[in-house]
């Protein structure tokens, strides 16, 4: 009997056909031991409460829960973690879609390397349009380095994870919209090891709407708070998350749009670029700069990002010599 895996997943208010995506590139997997636990976000919405229901019915390994009232994805991730009785714990987002053959790579490179945390590439697609594919780092190593940057190697929808590391963790802090960050900090600063897998296992829906896009501001803030947190914590040993971090910054509306906007040029400065239109795509990342300054952190991130893939990938050449 292989091991049993559980996917959690939280469902809020995605498009039918992006939920039935979703779901059946789960249940399609080469690995079928899984658990599937699903958190309805959105009580009030009863086309995706039908459908959930439906699916429950076809398929025992799906196991549905309803929150009384919209209580946001760190709150709906904790509350399927409760419920998984899995070895493994796998992520997945309600309009994304795994390669069939996710569950079964993810596994066989987490126990061949004995790592507690991994992720994947992944290909970013809008309306069938791919904007790129990934190329995140591999080793703990330059992971952590990126993290000490103020960015995180590590595609959330992609998380593959021993339970032990949620078990001793206790679940997500209330880091808003940069909850995977935080995690990985804690998870790492607790002696787990960390990884990615270089397939490109999970195609991501790229939504100006997302969450994620419309609050890119807080999540800019909480990721800067979190990585002070996790460089003061290598420096004193101890690690202390303040759920009231919020209190410590002031939320400029203003910045907040700037941000927003900045989000979005970025994305459409890389859909020109994939389609070879060069100078599209530089008029874009300019008006990204002017719209905010934040664009000059990403840039930076992103060579940052290079280097460390450059020294990576003379260290795996080496290692493989041996």
């Amino acid at each position: 009997m292989r091991d049993l895996i559980s996917v959690i997943m939280s469902v809020y208010n995605e498009k039918e056909e992006w939920i039935i995506e979703s779901i059946d590139s789960i249940l399609n997997q080469t690995y079928s031991n899984f658990e599937f636990i699903i958190v309805l976000d959105n009580p009030e919405n009863k086309i995706l409460k039908e459908i959930l229901i439906k699916y429950q019915f076809i398929d025992k390994r799906i196991k549905i829960i309803i929150n009384k009232k919209n209580s946001g994805l760190i709150f709906s991730l904790n509350r399927a973690l409760k419920e998984c009785e899995g070895l493994y714990i796998a992520r997945m987002d309600a309009d994304d879609i795994s390669h069939k053959n996710r569950f079964e790579k993810q596994l066989q490179y987490l126990v061949d390397n004995n790592l507690d945390l991994i992720g994947s590439n992944i290909t970013l697609f809008s309306n069938k349009e791919v904007f790129f594919k990934t190329d995140k780092l591999l080793t703990h190593k330059y992971l952590k380095r990126l993290l000490m940057r103020g960015a995180i190697g590590i595609v959330h929808p992609t998380f593959f994870v021993r339970k032990k590391v949620f078990d001793k963790l206790g679940g997500y802090n209330n880091a808003f919209h940069a909850e995977d960050m935080e995690f990985l900090s804690r998870a790492i600063f607790f002696g787990f090891k960390v990884g990615n897998i270089k397939d490109v296992l999970l195609n991501c829906r790229y939504r100006n709407n997302s969450v994620t896009k419309t609050n890119a501001y807080i999540m800019y803030k909480t990721a800067q708070y979190c990585t002070e947190i996790f460089k003061k914590s290598l420096a004193t040993g101890k690690y202390i998350f303040d759920d009231n971090y919020k209190e410590y910054f002031v939320i400029s509306e203003k910045e907040k749009n700037k941000l927003n906007k900045k989000q979005i040029l970025m994305v459409e400065a890389r859909q020109k670029l994939n389609r070879k239109k060069y100078f599209a795509s530089m008029l874009k990342i300019i008006k990204a700069s002017i719209s905010s300054n934040s664009v000059y952190l990403s840039i930076k991130i992103n060579l940052y990002l290079k280097m460390y893939k450059f020294f990576e990938n003379i260290e795996l050449k080496r290692s493989n010599k041996r």
